[in-house]
């Protein structure tokens, strides 16, 4: 495997170049691909290493009591999944983790990643930083959506997207069935609210983009 693709990662960027050479065929860390739509770990499973996303992407999710799925947080290349848990009093995969399409994936054991943050303080405090944002992600996206009603939900959305594209044209990241998804409902019911409230004047929207037209 290519060192520079792995150096090119923020969170692997510290390590010498003879650590990461011997990472990929290591007694404790090895490369995995998983194809679009594959389970990577159910709610309930034991989090045992860290998986750093090489290429592709993983999804967050969780099924709702109503049975919807609810995508959580989307990650992509340089991105990593464990790392908040794998040290927790109760270290255990509480959300699904999927392969949203073809994905590779670095995998490293518990007691590797520990040699390497012990030796390392540059990947240690990589890999702090990295496991604080995670965390923060994944509270911020359950707060912001559970037990509120999905116009809500639209409205606490699109601002929040506005502020992070910088635009009041909200460019979608996949389709309507995508979005329904990280909203936790079906897309049916996603199409009738954006329906009732683009004919109330709240916004407007076409197969790619929502614009927020109140505050």
């Amino acid at each position: 495997m290519d060192i520079a693709e792995l150096k090119a990662l923020p969170l692997l960027a510290a390590l010498p170049d003879s650590v990461l050479q011997a990472l990929p065929g290591g007694p404790q860390s090895r490369l995995l691909t998983c194809r679009e739509g594959q389970l990577l770990h159910s709610e309930g499973e034991a989090c045992a290493a860290l998986d750093i996303i090489l290429s592709g992407n993983l999804a967050v999710e969780r099924i709702s009591e109503e049975g919807n799925l609810m995508r959580v947080a989307e990650f992509g290349p340089g991105d990593s999944i464990g790392g908040n848990l794998l040290f927790s009093s109760d270290p255990v995969y509480h959300l699904a983790v999927t392969a949203t399409r073809p994905t590779r994936l670095l995998r490293i054991q518990k007691e590797a990643l520990i040699g390497l943050l012990k030796r390392h303080e540059g990947f240690l405090l990589a890999y702090l930083g990295s496991a604080a944002d995670k965390a923060l992600v994944l509270e911020g996206q359950l707060t912001r959506y559970a037990n509120l009603p999905l116009r809500t939900r639209i409205l606490n959305y699109l601002r929040a997207q506005r502020r992070a594209q910088g635009s009041g044209r909200v460019a979608l990241n996949g389709s309507k069935k995508t979005l329904a998804a990280q909203l936790g409902v079906h897309r049916s019911s996603l199409s009738r609210m954006l329906q009732q409230m683009k004919q109330e004047g709240l916004l407007d929207f076409d197969r790619a983009s929502i614009t927020l037209l109140t505050d």
